[in-house]
């Protein structure tokens, strides 16, 4: 999935009062057990309706929240809420280039609570005015988890232990899981190429506590030929056997931006004049079908 994406924690905290000396804070989690399927959500041209479902696989209830959020990609992969990118210059050109589809879509429910272990569906429609223009428009469903009246810390808890005049505050981290969700309009142009490969040794600490061990690493630009966003697997192919011996699945290059650099760990070291193969497969339209590959040779 592209939990474009993305999966992030939201840290939230209210503070009161701030002279106060805080000499003491709890803190607490929430919602770590949240999922959501499918990872992705793409309105072909005829595209009218979908289904996301939203799974407690805790062992307590929970309620969620559910929200069109419209995010962002840097050219680092990195994806953003929209209102952070056009708060600094340096992202505000790629967030310009984002074409929101939360006009578009209507959603229900917009909170589920849920016992263990079960799940939710929530339904999503596209509205496609007669005029819309060509291209494509995303938003992003994100689900919250929303903390239970008791997470806040009592009165009494609070007094604990403290001297007059302070104050204890709780911090709560608040899960949440965010998908794509993509509405395209007229024909579907997806293209790419793999560019600018790179390969380097590096030494990588072994989990066993031993010496580190050399490790291969092959870096390369996936870039958006056309104007659709790219979502696929990339795998890299070498030795003998021409065997996959590294690489990513579900990864995306969305339309504001180009090119996004992306640098695999290998499982076997290749040897020097070794001939790396690397095969941007497609995960949407056409599963398995090749999109670009490239190739390297190991110095």
């Amino acid at each position: 999935m592209n939990i474009v994406p993305v999966q992030f924690a939201r840290l939230a905290a209210a503070l009161a009062g701030a002279l106060l000396l805080w000499p003491a804070t709890a803190s607490a989690q929430v919602g770590a057990d949240l999922n959501v399927s499918p990872k992705r959500v793409v309105f072909g041209p005829a595209g009218r309706s979908a289904t996301v479902y939203v799974f407690n696989q805790g062992d307590a209830p929970a309620t969620y929240s559910v929200a069109l959020v419209d995010r962002v990609m840097l050219d680092s992969g990195e994806i953003i809420a929209i209102e952070d990118a056009q708060k600094n210059p340096a992202k505000a050109q790629a967030a310009a280039g984002v074409k929101s589809a939360k006009a578009l879509i209507t959603y229900t429910p917009r909170r589920v609570t849920l016992a263990p272990k079960t799940s939710q569906l929530v339904r999503l429609r596209v509205l496609r005015p007669g005029d819309l223009a060509a291209g494509e428009y995303r938003t992003h469903l994100t689900v919250t988890a929303v903390p239970p009246e008791d997470t806040g810390v009592t009165a009494e808890q609070a007094a604990g232990g403290l001297q007059p005049g302070e104050m204890q505050v709780r911090v709560v981290a608040l899960f949440s899981l965010s998908i794509p969700v993509i509405v395209r309009q007229g024909p579907e142009d997806i293209r790419g190429s793999v560019e600018n490969l790179s390969y380097e040794v590096r030494d990588v600490a072994s989990p066993e506590g031993g010496a580190p061990r050399k490790t291969g690493f092959v870096s390369l630009d996936l870039a958006r030929l056309g104007a659709n966003s790219l979502y696929g697997d990339v795998e890299v192919r070498g030795g003998a056997k021409n065997e996959i011996i590294g690489g990513v699945r579900g990864i995306g290059v969305y339309p504001e931006v180009a090119r996004r650099r992306v640098t695999l760990q290998l499982q076997t070291l290749p040897r020097p004049g070794d001939v790396l193969t690397v095969n941007l497969k497609d995960d949407e339209v056409r599963p398995g079908a090749p999109i670009a590959t490239g190739r390297l040779t190991v110095p």
